[in-house]
């Protein structure tokens, strides 16, 4: 497998949710060390992107973390993306957000594996693309995806246009993660509590 950076975005405004998520606690640990400790297994390194001004909670990391402010004030994940992949030095990184405690390792290893001749490796869950659980060829769309918040077009998946795009069905990511529990998101205090009970 090439060399492989985990980008796990922090920063996101948590409105939803009502409070910061990284810090939310799920069984005692918050959020942000149950995604840590799931890309840890498979990822060379970590590249953790905040808000400015974010406080993080007391977490670590079994692979060297650099962790940085993102660059563009509020603007979504893919300005995020942005301020990561300026500092990823592996080939290919895997994005995903501090709310994705049930990350299975083996599907980050799954969609790395299929990032031959590709760009972008993305599933598609119920007909939904899954731009946050996917590959990315750090230094061919970093330019792209920058040219894109610059011109204010946000959309991650809008920004994968001109790249070399791979999807992944949601067939084919059950044979890493049967339950697809890596696609579940805790964005409300509701659906943390569901992950809660999925735990048993």
């Amino acid at each position: 497998m090439e060399g492989l950076t985990a980008v796990v975005l922090a920063g996101g405004r948590s409105s939803r949710f009502g409070s910061d998520k990284a810090s939310a606690l799920l069984r005692g640990r918050p959020l942000l060390q149950w995604v840590l400790d799931a890309v840890g297994q498979v990822c060379d390194a970590v590249v953790m992107v905040k808000a400015r001004g974010q406080v993080l909670p007391d977490v670590t990391c079994t692979r060297p973390m650099t962790v940085i402010e993102d660059v563009y004030d509020a603007q979504g994940p893919l300005a995020g993306l942005v301020a990561a992949f300026e500092v990823v030095r592996t080939p290919l990184a895997f994005a995903t957000s501090c709310d994705s405690p049930l990350t299975e390792p083996e599907l980050i290893r799954y969609l790395a594996s299929r990032a031959a001749d590709s760009d972008v490796v993305c599933p598609l869950v119920d007909g939904h693309p899954q731009p946050l659980v996917a590959v990315y060829r750090a230094a061919a769309c970093l330019p792209v995806f920058r040219e894109n918040v610059e011109r204010g077009q946000l959309r991650i998946v809008v920004a994968f246009a001109g790249l070399r795009q791979k999807t992944v069905t949601g067939e084919e990511a059950a044979t890493a993660d049967p339950q697809l529990h890596s696609f579940i998101n805790a964005n409300t205090p509701e659906r943390l509590a569901e992950i809660d009970t999925l735990l048993g």
